[in-house]
């Protein structure tokens, strides 16, 4: 298991302002797709790269591409995942995109729900699984486990906002290949299931509450 925390002043700078309470939902979903779009570039030199030479108008240079940027598939689990992938997209544009609707119960043990999947073929893909929060790692593990029946990725790889200890131990415990990338790591999770101090629930705050019906 690979475990990354990035220290980027610019995205520490966004955390920080995500995590104040009585944030509007309009500042939340915006700086959320910034975010996405720094990790993109924190993870974009993990990359393969092939140096070549080019033409140009006047002459030849010496360039660099990105050899893998064509199989890169992004996973959103909604809802809360939605800005954040908008950022990751907006840097890997020739990326594919998969969707896994996931739900939390909100009393323990927090049984998953699993309620719409729809995700491309996976082998020898790598695969960036967005998701703000990693609490107790319970729904991550379940994603996961579900993502690996669509095939074997060359990388599998969860951007996250805000991790807590439990949930890296959790997911790391049952996924061996995967390599987390993470803008802060907490220490706690309460009795609800919620990071603590975290920085609430991001589906919420973008969306609004659901409805109880």
């Amino acid at each position: 298991m690979v475990l990354k925390k990035l220290d980027h002043l610019l995205i520490q700078d966004r955390l920080t302002m995500l995590r104040r309470s009585g944030i509007s939902p309009t500042s939340f979903r915006s700086i959320m797709i910034e975010i996405g779009r720094f990790m993109s570039y924190e993870f974009a030199d993990t990359l393969e790269k092939e140096f070549l030479t080019v033409k140009t108008p006047l002459g030849t240079s010496e360039g660099i591409i990105i050899k893998d940027k064509n199989d890169i598939v992004v996973i959103n689990v909604l809802r809360a995942a939605i800005p954040l992938v908008e950022g990751i997209m907006n840097v890997f544009t020739e990326s594919e995109c998969g969707v896994v609707g996931a739900w939390r119960e909100d009393t323990p043990p927090f049984n998953v729900n699993l309620n719409y999947v729809r995700i491309p073929p996976l082998d020898d893909k790598i695969v960036l699984l967005a998701d703000p929060m990693l609490a107790t790692g319970n729904t991550m593990n379940a994603i996961l486990k579900e993502i690996k029946t669509y095939g074997t990725p060359k990388r599998l790889v969860l951007l996250n906002l805000v991790a807590s200890e439990e949930g890296i131990q959790t997911v790391s415990t049952a996924n061996k290949d995967l390599e987390i990338y993470t803008c802060a790591i907490d220490s706690e999770v309460n009795q609800d299931g919620y990071i603590v101090p975290g920085l609430g629930d991001a589906g919420d705050i973008c969306f609004g509450k659901p409805s109880k019906k």
